[in-house]
């Protein structure tokens, strides 16, 4: 393999076979390129007489950004697609950890070459960090099935695994109607409206875009003052009321309470989860004395009211 110069225009970046990266941003190469030029020269490779990109990417966008032309390209004679991919697949291995989303598009790419799935599982899952089971394999697989909007958006929000398998156990509806509801949400949250939502598609068997569909979540959609986080908040809330019924009821009483009695909204009383256990956990933070002071005199006022006792009794069956 020798290094040529090659214009950018006889490179067909159309075809994106052996492309393993979508989402980056390359304004500090950019620079590089500007003040050194591209040192590290990008493998390609021909095929059906079009010379196409197998690494470096980032590298060929980033010198088309700058009309940047020719450039150092080293170019592999290999005609088989599988064993050029793993060329560039080591490569990038051997210098940096792979994204979640490039390990899917990866395991989805040797697998369309022909790499059988047995050996995908022995020896690229363990390679790439991931148990080496099937049913890692499927579901890496569903997630480089995911339109690339919708990668781009896990990507924007670094949704880990863990929402993301519960997420891909939903329908491309489903997942469509999901997705705008978790992106504005922390990954707590994002994983209770998942739960909640596939509970209650399950346990009243209905899609969840027909849980979706009901005339106060399609209420809360269509309002025009409320902000996206605000939204999936109340649908969340939602969600978990319709899931939790009796539960719901007794945390809207317990709150109810609280606020009877005036409890001091820079102190955390919480109950336990189901409210299963009679322990509960108080926070609040303080700097000096003086605020120390100021917070129990506050409590202190809250447990002098009438229905103070109420917060520690179990709240009544529906």
């Amino acid at each position: 393999m020798k290094i040529q110069q090659v214009p950018l225009e006889n490179l067909y970046l159309q075809d994106e076979r052996f492309r393993i990266s979508r989402f980056f941003s390359f304004d500090r190469l950019i620079l590089s390129i500007k003040e050194i030029g591209l040192v590290h020269p990008p493998l390609v490779t021909w095929r059906d007489n079009l010379l196409i990109p197998v690494t470096g990417w980032k590298r060929i966008l980033a010198c088309l950004e700058l009309s940047f032309s020719p450039i150092p390209v080293v170019c592999l004679d290999e005609p088989s697609d599988l064993k050029v991919f793993l060329k560039a697949f080591y490569e990038n291995l051997a210098i940096r950890e792979y994204s979640l989303l490039e390990k899917a598009e990866i395991l989805k790419k040797l697998k369309h070459f022909g790499e059988n799935e047995k050996s995908i599982i022995k020896h690229y899952l363990p390679r790439l960090g991931i148990p080496p089971t099937a049913h890692y394999l499927d579901i890496y697989l569903v997630f480089s099935e995911f339109p690339q909007e919708v990668q781009k958006s896990i990507h924007d929000k670094q949704m880990p695994f863990a929402i993301l398998e519960i997420f891909a156990a939903f329908s491309p509806q489903e997942r469509e109607r999901l997705l705008p509801l978790l992106l504005p949400l922390g990954q707590n949250k994002q994983r209770e409206l998942l739960e909640d939502c596939r509970e209650i598609s399950i346990r009243e068997d209905l899609s969840a875009v027909k849980v979706l569909e009901s005339s106060n979540i399609q209420k809360i959609l269509a309002s025009k003052t409320l902000s996206s986080l605000q939204k999936s908040n109340k649908i969340r809330h939602l969600l978990r009321k319709r899931r939790y019924p009796h539960l719901s009821a007794q945390q809207e009483r317990f709150e109810a309470t609280l606020k009877k009695v005036g409890w001091p909204r820079d102190v955390s009383l919480e109950p336990s989860r189901f409210f299963e256990e009679d322990k509960m956990t108080l926070r609040f933070d303080f700097k000096n004395e003086k605020e120390l002071r100021d917070a129990l005199s506050k409590l202190h006022e809250a447990s002098s009211k009438k229905d103070f006792a109420k917060i520690f009794k179990p709240p009544a069956d529906d």
